[in-house]
C-alpha cells in the first residue's frame, strides 16, 4: 500500500524503518512457493527539491528495485513475482486473505532423495509394500510402488475424504496453538502420486481454491497501468492456469481451506502416511477426529516437507484500517 519504492524510493527505504506485514506465519524449515506481504512506503520525495513530493513509482518499477536489492543483499532464493499498489485503508495482507493452500511432499523410496532434494521432502522408506505380496497392489500388478516399500495411495485418499468439511480439529492441533476455536473448514484434501523431480511448477496452481483472486476493490492504478493491463492478454494470468495432477513417483498431499490450526497440516500428513502404511484403517479417521486429542494420532511430519503453496484473496473479506478486527488464520 501507499506510494514510493524503487529508484529514489529505494534510497528512502534503506534509510527508514519499514515494517512489512506478512500474510501467513510458518515454522522454521517450512518452505513457501508463493506468499503475500504488504508494506506502507513513505512518500517519494525529490532529491533535488526535498520539499516536493513526486508521484509514486509504478508497481513493476518497485518490484524490479526490490529484486535488485534482494540479490545484492544475498537473498537469491527470494524474489518478488508480482507487485500492485493497493488502498492502504482497505487491504491487509493477513486480514484480507480468504484462503490458503498447503502442499506436503513425500519421497517414497527405499533409497534417500537426491542431494538436491534433501531438506525439501520427507523421505518415507517403508510402508504398505512391507505387507503386500507381488500382484497385491491396488492396481493388481507388481508395481515397484508396492514391491517391498511404498504407500497405499488409494487408502490415503479415502482417509483424506473424512477430513474435508467443517470439523473440530483438536486431534490435529498442536500444543501452543493460540487459536480461540479448534473448529476449521477444509475445502479439499488431495493425495496425488507425483514425481519427486521436478517438485512443483514455478508458480503454484489454484485449481483447488473455490474462488479466484480479485484485488479490483483495493487496487490503485493509473491510466497508463490500466491501458497496459487491457493490452496484456486481456488481463489473464497464464502462469496460474489450472494444471493436471502429476501421476507418477512420490506423494504430494494438498490441503486447501480458509485457515489452519498450529501444525494442523503436519499432523494430518503423519496420519495419512500411517494410513498408507497400513498402520491405521481409513475408516478410523472419524474416530480419530472425535478423540479430540493429538495423542490419538502419530507424531507430526517434519517441517521440511511442507510448502505454503499460496495465500488467496477473492475480494470478499472487507477490511478497514479504521475499525479492523483481527481474524485468526492459524499457522503451520
Amino acid at each position: 500500500g501507499g506510494g514510493g519504492g524503487g529508484g529514489e524510493g529505494a534510497v528512502t527505504m534503506r534509510s527508514s524503518s519499514i515494517v512489512t506485514h506478512g500474510s501467513s506465519r510458518t515454522d522454521a524449515g517450512v518452505h513457501a512457493l508463493d506468499n503475500t506481504m504488504h508494506v506502507d512506503l513513505p512518500p517519494r520525495v525529490s532529491r533535488r527539491e526535498p520539499t516536493r513530493t513526486l508521484p509514486p513509482h509504478e508497481p513493476h518499477v518497485v518490484a524490479s528495485a526490490l529484486n535488485h536489492f534482494l540479490k545484492k543483499r544475498g537473498a537469491p532464493d527470494v524474489a518478488v513475482t508480482r507487485c500492485i499498489r493497493v488502498d492502504p485503508d482497505r487491504f491487509h495482507a493477513r486480514f484480507s486473505a480468504t484462503g490458503r493452500t498447503y502442499h506436503y511432499r513425500m519421497h517414497v523410496s527405499p533409497t534417500p532423495p537426491s542431494l538436491f532434494e534433501r531438506g525439501r521432502v520427507w523421505h518415507v522408506c517403508s510402508g504398505a509394500g512391507d505387507r503386500l505380496g507381488a500382484g497385491d497392489s491396488p492396481r493388481g500388478d507388481s508395481s515397484p510402488m508396492y514391491g517391498g516399500w511404498g504407500l497405499d495411495v488409494d487408502a490415503m485418499r479415502r482417509a483424506a475424504a473424512h477430513l474435508v468439511g467443517t470439523h473440530d480439529f483438536s486431534t490435529f492441533r498442536a500444543n501452543g496453538c493460540q487459536a480461540s476455536s479448534p473448529v476449521r473448514t477444509l475445502w479439499d484434501v488431495r493425495v496425488d502420486a507425483a514425481p519427486s523431480w521436478p517438485p512443483f511448477p514455478a508458480v503454484p496452481s489454484t485449481d483447488l481454491y473455490p474462488g479466484r483472486d480479485d484485488f479490483s476493490k483495493v487496487e490503485v492504478t493509473t491510466a497508463t497501468e490500466r491501458r497496459r493491463a487491457r493490452v496484456a492478454e486481456g488481463g489473464k494470468d497464464r502462469a496460474r492456469a489450472p494444471r493436471e495432477p502429476l501421476t507418477s513417483g512420490g506423494v504430494v498431499i494438498t490441503a486447501v481451506g480458509p485457515s489452519f490450526l498450529y501444525h494442523q497440516v503436519r499432523l494430518m500428513v503423519a496420519t495419512l502416511r500411517a494410513v498408507g502404511a497400513g498402520e491405521i484403517d481409513p475408516a478410523r479417521v472419524p474416530e480419530l477426529l472425535a478423540a479430540r486429542t493429538p495423542r490419538a494420532v502419530p507424531a507430526m511430519a517434519p517441517a521440511h516437507g511442507l510448502y505454503l503453496g499460496r495465500v488467496h484473496y477473492d475480494g470478499t473479506r472487507e477490511w478497514s484500517s479504521l475499525g479492523a478486527v483481527p481474524v485468526e488464520e492459524g499457522a503451520d
